[in-house]
């Protein structure tokens, strides 16, 4: 198995390299992809399995050169889910549906982050003209979120759970490391809530390996937050051995 990482700085390069640990560890093959992304045609050919590990746009890259397929969830998926997982109304659209809508609203690129995720009043939806208006968009009611909790996904023996979990965000605050497992003692637990989520998608054919993040909003409780892929998400303290199982799953 070969872990293919993008050249990134920051907190990106600190994950990267926990990822690059932990890839060694389970005896798989690390690389580093140069700057130009370009790889070794030998590497190429040779029809090695593995995952890539960076930006959206390097890992299409990547998985270009390699012959590799990229797994993540529909467009649509969040907007599919029944309204006891969300607690707020979540349409799935076109960006030019969206910059009709007459409400106040959180609007945000359903694919790659193309135009700036936000809270839009009517006829303020404004973007770069090179972004089209068939771009998938969702749509959704104006919420608070207490706390918020990256989840990594993938299949077990029977059925998808939880790989990994960690509390990214709490009261509106960055959660330190040491902190990164809290739960507040009168909330059910992210496992037992992700459980219900992850047995309505497999009884509805929406499972896969992913990244979905989820949150309490003040009075309401747990709700799902969104889904990306699991090749282009930071891993915000997650055990970066158990993000792998999920990579591993997500590419193919």
């Amino acid at each position: 198995m070969l872990l293919i990482t993008q050249p990134r700085v920051g907190t990106s390069h600190n994950e990267i390299l926990a990822l690059q640990i932990a890839a060694r560890e389970k005896g798989w093959d690390v690389l580093p992809a140069p700057t130009s992304w370009r790889l070794d045609e030998d590497l190429i050919k040779s029809g090695v399995k593995g995952t890539p590990y960076g930006s959206q746009t390097f890992c299409e890259v990547i998985a270009q050169q390699m012959g590799w397929t990229l797994r993540q969830h529909s467009f649509d998926w969040l907007a599919k889910l029944p309204f006891e997982f969300l607690k707020r109304k979540v349409n799935f659209m076109t960006l030019g549906e969206a910059k009709k809508l007459q409400e106040i609203k959180f609007i945000k690129p359903a694919d790659d982050k193309c135009f700036l995720a936000g809270i839009y009043p009517p006829g303020t939806l404004i973007v770069n003209a090179a972004v089209l208006d068939d771009t998938p968009t969702l749509v959704s009611d104006i919420v608070e979120w207490d706390m918020e909790y990256r989840c990594f996904v993938g299949k077990g023996c029977s059925s998808h759970f939880v790989f990994t979990w960690s509390n990214y965000l709490f009261h509106g605050q960055i959660n330190e490391p040491h902190l990164q497992k809290m739960i507040p003692g009168d909330l059910e637990h992210p496992d037992d809530f992700m459980r219900k989520v992850l047995w309505h998608c497999f009884q509805n054919d929406m499972t896969g390996p992913s990244v979905i993040d989820i949150g309490v909003i003040p009075g309401k409780g747990w709700a799902v937050i969104e889904t990306n892929q699991a090749w282009a998400s930071g891993i915000y303290g997650c055990d970066p051995s158990s993000v792998l199982g999920v990579l591993e799953q997500a590419c193919y």
